[in-house]
């Protein structure tokens, strides 16, 4: 194949694999987990921030870092009357992270080009609160940035100003529901390429089939 048709091909694969999200939780009724509302590519888990252990149950100095919580219950949507804060901005639901944290999982790891969500409409909770961006290198979890999630200023909305790589997971914190989640996500450059060159693969080998005299 052609150095421009593999360009070509390759601008194609990033284009469709390029994905916009946007999740507001109204679909579900109260009660249901978050997860039913999630598209594809997510998940949301309760967080919990702990070590590593070795294989005699004993903590691993060091390893502490924001994983999915063991044994934990679904991560459930509310309203946030509920709890006496007005009503979601969306005007229905929101998922409740009032009491845990959450993590907002990728199933690989992706370029986050924007990210933004909205926090309940009530003054409760940590002015000084923050999401913050993670990604997975060496088996461990390294923190890529974070955004001010002010939980005093009702209605505030937490947005992403730059483009984050090597995204895996985003902590929302506890004392708040989330709701108007909106990101827009696309394949690491490496995982282009890897899909772009399958695709080469693919094509080369149709056209030698094609050329194949019959039997």
């Amino acid at each position: 194949m052609k150095a421009h048709a593999l360009a070509l091909l390759l601008a194609a694969v990033a284009s469709a694999h390029a994905q916009s999200y946007d999740v507001d939780f109204d679909s579900l009724n109260p009660g249901d987990a978050a997860n039913l509302a999630a598209p594809p590519l997510i998940r949301f888990d309760e967080a919990s921030f702990s070590p590593d252990y070795d294989p005699d149950g004993d903590v691993i100095p060091g390893t502490d870092r924001w994983r999915v919580a063991y044994g934990a219950p679904d991560v459930l949507v509310q309203s946030p009357s509920l709890y006496d804060r007005g009503t979601a901005p969306s005007g229905l639901l929101a998922l409740d992270g009032v009491f845990q944290p959450t993590l907002v999982r990728f199933s690989q790891p992706v370029s986050l080009t924007a990210f933004s969500v909205t926090l309940d409409n009530d003054s409760y909770g940590d002015p000084a609160a923050r999401i913050e961006f993670y990604g997975t290198s060496g088996g461990g979890s390294t923190l890529l940035g974070w955004i001010p999630a002010d939980q005093s200023q009702p209605g505030f909305t937490a947005s992403l100003g730059t483009q984050l790589d090597g995204v895996d997971a985003v902590l929302l914190p506890s004392g708040a529901l989330y709701d108007n989640l909106n990101l827009k996500v696309v394949p690491e450059p490496g995982t282009v390429a890897l899909a772009a060159l399958g695709a080469a693969l693919v094509v080369g080998w149709r056209r030698r089939a094609s050329r194949r005299p019959p039997r």
